[in-house]
């Protein structure tokens, strides 16, 4: 089994690998890359920086496919080029927030959201909504801290989850959540690799999308390579482009059409 972790920004996750090999299968294979060859910065949290990075993610999920990769993760909570990234790739591709929001639905029934600012949350508000995801969410709280400064070095772990701890006790005592999103890879992955001394402190589970986006496209890329279930149905919304309108569009980029 080989997955391909695609993080869809400059940068990546520092507990990434640690929190990655404490939960693959034995026989799982991963590469985790990243766009900053086509996008310098280390966040995506704004509107105009989501959508300039969407592009250079796709064209790493078509490169993942063509290495022979068997599922692609996406790992960013602005799930950045989901869909269309299922419209291009005949392999299964994860995301973040859905696959978080997923398992949030099969724990309990009311989930928090804990983004880094209003904005960010509000757009992952809308993807929830997209999805169908929505039902569920009791709450949108930001933590306040910028994405930028949940790099190691800018700001401090404690601090962090001094934040995290109480947005987490805000949403369980205000709105009823049973559990808690972290709304940026940046500290989800930091939760997770500090698991042994969070738990009991924030009194109620938080869903690491980077954790359930992995585990997902592995069971995914499971059943696509044993033939029970394709990576997506193609009756409808994930079909393909016209192979030559394709065609064009890649030759005019002089890129690879297949």
């Amino acid at each position: 089994m080989r997955i391909l972790v695609i993080n869809p920004f400059g940068g990546g996750e520092a507990s990434a690998r640690d929190n990655f090999d404490a939960i693959k299968r034995p026989d799982t294979e991963y590469e985790i890359v990243n766009i900053a060859e086509d996008y310098p910065l280390k966040n995506n949290q704004w509107l105009y920086f989501k959508y300039a990075c969407t592009d250079p993610t796709l064209e790493k999920v078509i490169w993942g496919e063509r290495q022979g990769y068997d599922g692609i993760f996406l790992s960013c909570q602005l799930d950045i080029g989901l869909y269309e990234a299922r419209t291009l790739v005949d392999i299964p591709v994860t995301g973040t927030l859905e696959s978080a929001a997923l398992i949030c639905y099969t724990m309990g029934k009311h989930f928090t959201l804990l983004s880094v600012d209003y904005q960010n949350g509000e757009i992952q508000r809308t993807l929830l909504k997209t999805y169908g995801l929505d039902g569920n969410l009791a709450s949108v709280i930001p933590i306040g801290i910028d994405a930028n400064d949940l790099y190691p070095g800018k700001t401090s772990e404690d601090t962090i989850l001094e934040r995290v701890l109480a947005a987490t006790r805000r949403a369980q005592e205000e709105d009823g959540a049973e559990m808690v999103i972290p709304g940026c890879t940046l500290f989800g992955s930091l939760l997770t690799y500090r698991r042994d001394n969070m738990d009991a402190a924030l009194g109620i589970p938080a869903v690491d999308g980077m954790v359930a986006g992995f585990k997902l496209a592995e069971m995914r890329a499971e059943l696509n390579r044993a033939g029970v279930l394709p990576a997506v149905s193609r009756a409808g919304y994930f079909t393909k482009p016209p192979a030559d309108q394709w065609e064009i569009l890649r030759t005019f980029h002089k890129r690879p059409i297949r």
